[in-house]
């Protein structure tokens, strides 16, 4: 029997509360830990860490083949017919250790010429060395995520995250502390990358039937899930492209240490990035379920639904981040980065397409356009080199100018190919709502940081900014009994009511 729409609203809005609550926790402890690490090594060696993200980033990339967004769809499909996961699971783990194996091993033979490639130097051997190890690890990961992510266990995907990435930052700052400078800055990734495959480990043998019939079952399904995926690794490919190509060209063009200015304003960035993605995750498996059952009205609702709430969430917390992009990077890496806040708030005013892609995220993985995924990645690669001469006005805010455009674009695209597939309902009257108490509230507290400004009132501007907010969408009756009863069935009677009240909910 299919639930209650408000049950399945229920468990989605819950499932992005947890996804949200990771993604928060995880990028606050990343952003304290890079200000933390900031303070302890030069602009130049924060450079040479983000070369060693990219490389890390590049070889995971290698070794997925697509197979971690097709394995969540197929497992979210199957579980909404009821059918074993098994078979599928298996096979793309067969595929993928042998393959990240490979790759980690390649990786570690050539870390000296890798070294001098980069850095022009054979100093950061050893580093590249224990980055091949920890290649290994954040390959296979991903694909066991993938099947939590299926099966719609956001809370565990949450918890396990969270610790991980907690234990990876501790062990960092620890070795820091004691002077093992970059070395211990790999060996606490290490640490925490394996800390997150075990855990996905144990948890995942709990949903899943490894044996000798399940690996030659898998060996049969395997093409079935390479011909979905290669697309899809093609569009992964681009999208690589597209998300470190700035940084790539700083690398190559510019010193050391203005790529770690760039860094740090990116990672700030990420922490709006990471929300959006987690609203749009917790969708997924909502989604895929409905589209197993060939519900597609109960997708159209769920886009009604939940771009409402992703409008109430990513329109202020853009604006907002864009408003105080200079206490805030200079707050939490160091006043050497202070350099970087145009960045930040020009990322962060484009980032205002996240009010609505969280709703429509993976709907064209759902449908199985994946060839449309890879035309779009391709366009955001294409147009981004068609702006590259802003960077010679702009320099590093010309980058992040060429990016926030070319998001703009994907968004725009995306959303013309999704309404040609499934029907696409917004709120308009609650964007226009959201989207005024948003400038309403940003102008504000621009306004008072003209008149006082310190980066040590950050606290200050933010907790300004959400109550005059709160109060904008209160007076504008944003909410309503609908999302009142959504709040009482995700929080319970005890806290509903305060909530409610709050947020004028009725």
């Amino acid at each position: 029997m299919a639930e209650e729409p408000e049950l399945t609203a229920a468990r989605v809005a819950t499932g992005s509360i947890y996804l949200t609550l990771q993604n928060i926790l995880s990028t606050a402890i990343g952003v304290l830990g890079y200000g933390f690490m900031a303070r302890m090594i030069s602009r130049e060696e924060m450079g040479v860490v983000a070369a060693l993200t990219l490389l890390a980033t590049l070889i995971s990339l290698l070794s997925g083949f697509g197979l971690n967004q097709t394995l969540a769809k197929f497992v979210s499909e199957l579980k909404g017919r009821k059918e074993d996961v098994s078979t599928h699971v298996v096979s793309a783990l067969s595929f993928r250790a042998p393959v990240s194996f490979l790759l980690a091993l390649a990786l570690f033979a050539s870390s000296s010429h890798l070294s001098n490639l980069l850095f022009r130097t054979n100093a950061y051997s050893s580093l590249m060395a224990l980055l091949a190890a920890d290649s290994f690890l954040i390959s296979v990961s991903p694909l066991l995520n993938s099947v939590l992510w299926g099966l719609g266990k956001l809370k565990e995907m949450a918890t396990y995250t969270i610790s991980s990435r907690t234990i990876r930052w501790a062990c960092i700052a620890a070795f820091l502390m004691n002077g093992y400078g970059l070395f211990g800055v790999l060996l606490g990734w290490v640490i925490g990358d394996l800390t997150l495959l075990l855990l996905y480990s144990f948890k995942v043998k709990n949903y899943v039937k490894f044996s000798g019939q399940k690996s030659l079952e898998g060996l049969s399904c395997l093409p079935e899930l390479l011909r979905f995926s290669w697309p899809l690794y093609l569009a992964s490919t681009v999208y690589f492209l597209y998300t470190w190509y700035d940084r790539a060209l700083i690398l190559a063009f510019l010193p050391l240490s203005d790529l770690g200015v760039y860094n740090i304003a990116y990672m700030a960035f990420s922490m709006l990035a990471s929300i959006a993605m987690s609203l749009g995750s917790a969708l997924l498996p909502y989604y895929g379920m409905a589209y197993g059952r060939n519900d597609h009205k109960a997708i159209t609702a769920g886009i009604r639904r939940a771009s409402k709430y992703t409008m109430l969430v990513m329109f202020p917390l853009a604006l907002g981040l864009a408003t105080a992009a200079k206490p805030t990077i200079t707050l939490f890496a160091d006043q050497q980065y202070e350099q970087g806040w145009p960045i930040l708030a020009t990322l962060s005013l484009f980032g205002l397409v996240y009010g609505l892609s969280p709703a429509l995220s993976n709907l064209l993985l759902i449908y199985g356009k994946t060839k449309t995924i890879l035309l779009l990645n391709l366009v955001s690669v294409v147009s981004s080199l068609a702006l590259l001469p802003l960077v010679r006005l702009l320099n590093l805010t010309g980058l992040a100018v060429v990016r926030g455009a070319s998001l703009l674009l994907t968004f725009t695209l995306s959303l013309h190919f999704i309404s040609k597939t499934v029907k696409i309902e917004i709120d308009r009257e609650v964007a226009a709502k959201t989207l005024a108490s948003s400038v309403v509230m940003a102008v504000a507290v621009t306004a008072i940081q003209q008149l006082i400004y310190s980066k040590l009132l950050l606290p200050l501007y933010i907790a300004t900014g959400a109550t005059i907010y709160i109060t904008a969408i209160r007076t504008l009756k944003t909410l309503n009994q609908e999302d009142a009863q959504l709040i009482k069935q995700i929080t319970g009677e005890r806290y509903s009511k305060y909530i409610s009240k709050i947020l004028d909910a009725k």
